[in-house]
């Protein structure tokens, strides 16, 4: 765990810059200025089979060498008002009146998601706290029970957003690391601190639902085993029909549902695993007892309006420097080639002046709508905007 404060004789406030790497070209720098040493955060967001590579650590610590560097797997990197797999996208910032710290999570170290929560949220208070940033292993914790732990005892008013890494959609390991190589089973939290960071969210889905409204009889945690007293697997597959025996990648074009009070609240979830001989499904976050659900079906066209949404509840009048896009799995493989579309719905909101980033994800973390407090979402268009005023 560290703790820095970066000062400047730079007037300016919050500033950015990008670049990007490919395999076939290495290291596109048209997009970087000159920050003189003065980036004091660096997030790399790359695909599962480049980011964990010395060479790209090495090449951001010479280029940025007073940075923090946050490293994620995903299943798609968000660079500017376009997608790509397999590459490395860097968004070099500096937080010019803002405190930063940054600790990193063993998973195995701790019983429990929700203890690591705990952890997150102990290791980083302060009063002058205003957001919590969290990038966490996509596979080995539940994302449920660690966003559960942070909220514990959380004070009023710190925004918690973030995401769980990602692998392609293999399900099988993803990677989290802060200032050395990326590993599975991390999870790594940023702290902000001070009144002169402006922090906004949204957050929306777009996908319809479908069916009768079920109530879940039988789960533990994050596995489901009953839908209204029958298997919960052998109804989820009469609904999948022929692509049932795609499972559980099929899952991901035909999520689930948790139903709040009166069906005005929604959470999606995303399927992880399925267990052949217990009928289960495993999912990247907690299906309660008794609680109502529908299953999901995409639709295209709500998609992309959907993150323009979410893009218009973090709108505020100050435009921001820097917004963070975090998308699902799910969403990049039911958009195919359409995919850029709906990020460049949310780069319409927002103009030109700000840099774009962000990943495709196995969750995102941000609050519901009009609340503070954070909830573990699945197949949702996340948003996070900074401004230094």
């Amino acid at each position: 765990m560290r703790v820095e404060k970066f000062e400047s004789n730079n007037t300016l406030n919050m500033h950015t810059e990008q670049i990007l790497w490919k395999k076939e070209t290495g290291w596109s720098t048209q997009d970087a200025s000159t920050m003189n040493g003065q980036a004091n955060l660096v997030f790399a967001f790359g695909g599962i089979d480049v980011i964990a590579s010395e060479d790209v650590l090495k090449e951001l610590k010479s280029r940025y060498n007073n940075a923090h560097i946050i490293m994620a797997s995903t299943a798609g990197e968000i660079h500017g008002k376009m997608v790509f797999d397999n590459t490395v996208s860097v968004t070099a910032c500096n937080f010019e009146h803002t405190k930063l710290k940054v600790i990193k999570i063993a998973v195995g170290e701790f019983n429990n998601s929700f203890a690591c929560g705990e952890a997150i949220r102990q290791q980083l208070a302060s009063s002058d706290l205003s957001h919590i940033l969290i990038f966490s292993d996509g596979i080995s914790v539940n994302g449920d029970e660690l966003v559960r732990g942070v909220n514990h005892e959380l004070p009023s008013g710190v925004v918690v957003t973030g995401g769980l890494a990602a692998d392609a959609g293999r399900f099988s390991k993803t990677f989290v690391g802060a200032d050395a190589l990326p590993a599975p089973d991390q999870i790594v939290a940023i702290g902000f601190y001070g009144n002169r960071l402006q922090v906004n969210h949204g957050s929306q889905g777009g996908w319809d639902v479908f069916g009768p409204v079920r109530k879940v009889t039988k789960s533990e945690d994050n596995v489901l085993f009953e839908l209204d007293g029958e298997g919960a697997l052998e109804v989820y597959k009469r609904y999948l029909g022929a692509r049932a025996a795609e499972l559980p990648g099929s899952a991901l074009l035909f999520p689930l549902c948790i139903l709040g009070e009166n069906s005005k609240t929604q959470l999606v979830r995303t399927i992880l695993s399925i267990d052949e001989n217990e009928g289960s499904m495993k999912f990247a976050g907690n299906i309660p007892n008794g609680a109502s659900v529908q299953f999901m079906m995409a639709n295209f066209d709500r998609l992309v309006d959907g993150a323009a949404q979410a893009a218009e509840m973090s709108l505020t009048e100050n435009q921001p420097d820097l917004v963070m896009m975090i998308s699902c799995v799910g969403r990049k493989i039911v958009l195919d080639q359409r995919v850029e579309e709906e990020v460049e719905s949310v780069c319409s909101v927002f103009g030109d002046k700000p840099a774009f980033t962000g990943f495709y994800s196995n969750g995102e973390i941000s609050p519901l709508m009009n609340t503070v407090g954070c909830s573990l979402h699945n197949q949702t268009m996340t948003i996070t905007t900074y401004k230094e005023v």
